[in-house]
């Protein structure tokens, strides 16, 4: 037995002796599978490796490609059997010293054949296979089976659609594992967590999740769900913290095109020294009952369906809350969390803690004692605490508390305000010669107030500059619009930082709506659109709501949990005339409680992203015949479809997927009509 096929015999037992099974094997890629501890099962991988693997003694950096809807690892099926990546992938890999691993996102009992199911189990029925410990599962798997480069900094994810979705939520949830991840056309939003505590992910609310790595987002021009590529390229393009960048490729489906530009990317992320660092601080959002990361680790004591949120976790700091759902839900009741720091803190060390309390707005200061290991442990409530480690802390600037439950609040325009901007002093000594900053560089917002000055702020002590500074905002008709405040802080005389305040302006003018009906207990037919499918169109019907708790006479009123459902004369779609829709409700001054998330898919829309809307509780202290101001978003959809557009000389078959927000202001009546 000599050359090539004593290598490939060699290889084949390498692969038994690593716990891997030899599907099959061409030129190109091998089709292999490895025993999962975490499915107790065998689970598939295609891998492709470089032109001279066998031979060069080189270890090598890793992508791993994640497939979408209605495939597998072996490829994607798609028009007429034309296998897309896979050509083009063994094509760079030959040219390229990077290693590819094609996994598998089977879930059998969302499969009907073997190219048609739903992978990853991410829909809301589902949740028992956890596709995350097993992707940690399979990086160990390749790390030990095969020459890589086994650190964060040579490791990436790609992937298309639902792949696409995966290789951002998972690089995001395994930030200290992942370095770079792009997503072809992704879905959105899809559900995560534990069996009995799934919530949704919606991509665009969790970027901060991809902080200190390299992400890029691809969007094909005609791909049909484009509208949700651009909004989640708004928010990456505005947030620093992410090494991000965006690429339009002039193709019409929802396939991969460009691969070998995208695998460029992750080559020069592969070059860059700065992944293989310790970010100093780190934010993040997690829907699990315990993670680690970056040395610590979180647990979750009776755990419910939502978040704990870390933000600007580092050494001898930690803000902690969590969300019912995000971006702006309120916080998770009965269940504690139980946190353990790095191992920084040294060998049964005392250390005097300050806890600031979201809830009550109070500061406790008590001590804490070090493992042997050298870990600071904490058991805290869902509420939301600002933690402070004060020995031998040094003078730091003050630390922003939060605005409120949202952390991307939403203002009216047209109208002076006063943000609550308040600040802590959290480390252990008092900080003398504080001074205090507000800019902005968007030309609608106007800001009034000078400098503000602080002789001293000593531990845990907070000052509330809500009044020393106003700010209005000037709006156009339609959405939302995003803008950014910058707080700058001097202390010392010369020590600086900054902190961003983002808010949503709504829309001016911001009309009443058409029509407007509460629902509180009670029962109505109402006529609603529904759309007809990808070649555009569709109707409206009578849809029967009974929601809402309360006496059923359509009246808000104190103690009721209410829905509120709004009439749009027109919607996106030309022939969605008068219909009505569920709102969600913003409540600026806080006079009313958002206290449930309703999640509906969308009338026939095939993305995966939800129609979120709001269940409100009027408090029973509210008084009867009071006015209540509030801000109402509803959405309508439309597949555009024109029959006779191309591409080329090819048709485009799938109709573009758009939706539209509908934004109006509600003087909410209590007791009264």
């Amino acid at each position: 037995m000599h050359g090539k096929n004593l290598i490939l015999w060699l290889t084949c037992l390498s692969f038994f002796m690593a716990g891997s099974r030899l599907q099959a094997v061409s030129a190109d890629f091998q089709d292999l599978t490895h025993w999962s501890n975490t499915f107790q099962q065998w689970r598939h991988y295609r891998i492709i490796l470089p032109a001279g693997y066998e031979t060069s003694g080189k270890r090598y950096p890793v992508v791993y490609y994640f497939h979408g809807h209605s495939s597998r690892y072996c490829g994607e099926p798609y028009g007429d059997g034309q296998q897309v990546s896979l050509p083009a992938m063994i094509d760079y890999v030959k040219s390229h010293d990077v290693i590819a691993v094609r996994w598998d996102g089977y879930v059998e009992k969302n499969y009907s054949s073997f190219y048609s199911g739903s992978p990853y189990d991410i829909q809301p029925e589902d949740g028992e296979m956890d596709f995350g410990p097993y992707f940690l599962e399979l990086v160990a798997h390749i790390d030990s089976t095969f020459r890589t480069v086994a650190d964060r900094q040579h490791r990436a994810t790609c992937g298309l659609s639902m792949g696409g979705f995966m290789s951002l939520y998972l690089a995001g949830r395994y930030p200290d594992i992942v370095g770079s991840a792009s997503s072809y056309n992704p879905g959105h939003e899809f559900w995560v967590g534990a069996p009995g505590s799934r919530v949704l992910y919606y991509l665009k609310d969790h970027v901060r999740n991809n902080y200190h790595q390299k992400i890029r987002l691809i969007r094909n021009s005609g791909d049909y769900i484009s509208q949700y590529h651009l909004g989640l390229n708004e928010v990456y393009s505005r947030t620093p913290e992410v090494d991000y960048c965006f690429r339009q490729e002039e193709y019409h489906r929802h396939w991969v095109n460009g691969l070998a530009e995208t695998l460029d990317f992750h080559m020069q992320a592969f070059a860059d020294k700065s992944l293989a660092d310790l970010p100093r601080s780190f934010d993040h959002d997690n829907a699990w009952p315990r993670f680690s990361l970056w040395g610590w680790n979180v647990e979750v004591g009776g755990k419910k369906p939502g978040y704990v949120c870390l933000r600007d976790a580092q050494f001898g700091y930690l803000r902690v809350f969590t969300r019912a759902w995000a971006p702006d839900g309120p916080a998770v009741e009965g269940q504690s969390l139980h946190i353990a720091t790095p191992d920084s803190y040294g060998n049964a060390k005392a250390y005097r803690v300050m806890d600031y309390s979201h809830r009550d707005r109070s500061v406790n200061f008590y001590e804490v004692r070090s493992s042997r290991e050298g870990r600071l442990s904490f058991v805290l409530d869902g509420a939301g605490h600002d933690i402070a480690v004060l020995n031998g802390q040094e003078a730091r600037a003050p630390v922003l508390l939060p605005l409120g439950q949202d952390e991307e609040p939403v203002v009216f325009p047209d109208r002076t305000l006063h943000l609550p901007l308040r600040f802590i002093n959290t480390c252990g000594v008092t900080v003398h010669g504080l001074r205090f900053s507000l800019s902005s560089e968007y030309p609608t917002v106007s800001l009034e107030g000078a400098e503000v000055e602080v002789d001293s702020l000593a531990p845990g002590q907070i000052v509330d500059l809500s009044d020393r500074f106003s700010q209005s905002f000037v709006s156009t008709d339609g959405d939302m619009a995003h803008c950014r405040l910058n707080v700058h802080v001097t202390w010392k005389g010369w020590y600086g930082q900054d902190y961003r305040v983002d808010v949503r302006v709504l829309p001016s003018p911001l009309a009443a709506p058409d029509s407007a009906l509460v629902f509180d207990g009670r029962g109505l037919s109402l006529p609603v659109f529904r759309q007809r499918g990808n070649q555009g169109g569709g109707s409206v019907y009578q849809r029967t709501v009974e929601e809402g708790r309360g006496n059923g006479n359509g009246i808000a009123e104190p103690g009721e949990e209410v829905t509120i459902w709004v009439r749009t004369p027109q919607g996106l779609d030309p022939l969605d005339k008068g219909t009505w829709h569920r709102a969600k409700v913003f409540c600026p001054d806080g006079a009313v409680t958002v206290c449930g998330d309703i999640a509906e898919p969308k009338e026939l829309e095939w993305t995966s992203v939800q129609d979120h809307t709001s269940r409100l509780l009027i408090s029973p202290s509210t008084a009867l015949g009071s006015t209540v101001e509030l801000a109402l978003k509803n959405e309508s959809y439309c597949y555009f479809w024109q029959p006779d557009q191309r591409y080329g000389k090819e048709l485009l078959l799938q109709a573009f997927q758009f939706h539209r927000n509908h934004c109006t202001r509600m003087n909410l009546q209590i007791g009264e009509r």
